[in-house]
Formats: structure tokens, C-alpha cells, sequence
């Protein structure tokens, strides 16, 4: 993640020319890509570049390094994963199935819940696969019964 210290950075069209947006001195890039943010169809690669308009400082922050601070200061984690989430959701960068389904919210008994409830279903479709595997292994040897007959 970048934190512009001082000068302008335009984000730009992979084209390098058609520029999207102007950041100055206290904006903030490359969060998206490391925040783990769930849904996001590009994973953890980059959503923009970058390109400097004449001198800039910028700080790095590493992935770890950010993960650390975050600790320490879970409203500004949720800060950025909610500003990360809305700007791939503009995007058309999120998939909202799979980021309804994540549990970073939830508290430990609405873990539980929705734990449970994933079991119910992935028992209930163990169960219907075990007995198509049953009846497929039934009919199998149906099948080998009457090819060994036939052969004699």
C-alpha cells in the first residue's frame, strides 16, 4: 500500500493516457490488493495504474506491516475494507454472493449458526451423492453380472 507523501499521481486506463482520477499529498493506492477483501474477482492483483505527474514521495507500507498496524486500530481496518468494497462494487469487481457469504463480521455464536447451517446442507448433499454412488455401484454390478453371462 502507498500513501502519497507529497506530489500528484493520476490513475490511469491500462493505455497510459485516459486518466481517471488526480491523487495528491495523503491519498492512499494499493490497499485493495492486499486487504483479502471477499468477492473480489481480481484476487489479489492490482485494479489501477499509476502513473506520476512530475515528482512525487510516496511511504510503502508492506502487506505485513499494514496487518500489524490494522490490529491495533480495527475502525480503520473496517474503514478500508468498506471503501475497498464499494469501489469494486462501482467496479462491477465484486462478487456479492461470495462477500455475503464471509464471517468477518459476525461474532463468535453467529459463527456457530452459520457453521452449523453449512453443515446441515453439506450433510444433506453427502447423503444424496452416497446414495447415487450406492444405486451407481448396484447398477455396475448388475452390468458386470450380465456381460459375465454372456460371455460363457
Amino acid at each position: 500500500m502507498y500513501i502519497i507523501k507529497e506530489g500528484k499521481l493520476a490513475v490511469v486506463a491500462d493505455d497510459g493516457v485516459t486518466q481517471y482520477a488526480l491523487l495528491a499529498a495523503g491519498c492512499c493506492f494499493g490497499e485493495i490488493s492486499i486487504l483479502n477483501i471477499k468477492g473480489n474477482k481480481m484476487g489479489n492483483r492490482r485494479t489501477a495504474n499509476i502513473r506520476s505527474i512530475g515528482y512525487s514521495d510516496l511511504f510503502c507500507l508492506s502487506k505485513e506491516d499494514l496487518m500489524e498496524t490494522l490490529i491495533d486500530y480495527p475502525e480503520a481496518k473496517k474503514l478500508l475494507e468498506e471503501r475497498g468494497r464499494e469501489f469494486l462494487i462501482n467496479e462491477g469487481l465484486l462478487d456479492e454472493e461470495i462477500a455475503a457469504e464471509s464471517t468477518e463480521d459476525m461474532d463468535v455464536g453467529q459463527k456457530l449458526d452459520w457453521i452449523s447451517s453449512n453443515l446441515e446442507t453439506f450433510n444433506t448433499h453427502f447423503s444424496l451423492f452416497l446414495e447415487e454412488y450406492h444405486a451407481d455401484q448396484t447398477r455396475l454390478q448388475q452390468c458386470f453380472s450380465f456381460l459375465e453371462t454372456q460371455k460363457k
